[in-house]
């Protein structure tokens, strides 16, 4: 089973065809993505990995042999970036961490009659899956955003996917968003 969708290439298109994209009649191409999502998504329970590296090939035109980011993929993400990049992805996970931080809530335990009490209990999900776009425009925010949360609801388990770029490599700020939030798994 394959689904079909267009992949259009922005920079090759002229104003009026970005215009028409850019139209996207919401009723019909929501039924329409959300039928190819379902195709997808059916074929790669059926078939696994293999359905799996089909569709990054056409989709995200890139050739993966491994899903799963490596530490030396890692490292050569954190030697890409500049002093100054990492310096602002720091200054943006301190932003959102003093945020959230602000919006935890503590445990609550109140006796409300003789021997009656009632408790409030901050118990985290045991895994959380995080999703971060890339395409033309990779998002470290939506890492961060999505990521920091996250560790401070104590999360054990936070798992972060992005899709490739077309040598089959993550975007380096993705990845150094992800590793100094605390993301120790990331697929691509």
């Amino acid at each position: 089973m394959t689904a079909s969708l267009a992949i259009h290439d922005w920079t090759s298109l002229d104003e009026t065809s970005r215009s028409r994209l850019l139209e996207r009649p919401a009723q019909q191409a929501a039924r329409e993505l959300t039928d190819g999502a379902r195709r997808i998504v059916a074929d790669v329970r059926a078939r696994g990995d293999a359905a799996l590296r089909e569709y990054t090939e056409r989709l995200d035109r890139a050739r993966l042999e491994s899903f799963e980011v490596t530490p030396a993929e890692f490292e050569a993400a954190e030697g890409a970036l500049s002093a100054g990049q990492h310096a602002a992805l720091r200054r943006a996970i301190g932003t959102v961490t003093l945020f959230h931080e602000a919006q935890s809530l503590a445990e609550l335990r109140v006796e409300t009659s003789p021997g009656v009490v009632c408790e409030r209990r901050i118990v985290p999900v045991n895994a959380v899956g995080l999703y971060v776009p890339a395409g033309t425009a990779p998002l470290p925010s939506t890492a961060i955003m999505l990521a920091v949360p996250a560790r401070i609801a104590g999360c054990p388990v936070r798992v972060l996917c992005t899709p490739p770029r077309p040598d089959g490599t993550a975007d380096p700020a993705v990845l150094v968003a992800a590793r100094l939030c605390g993301v120790e798994r990331v697929f691509k």
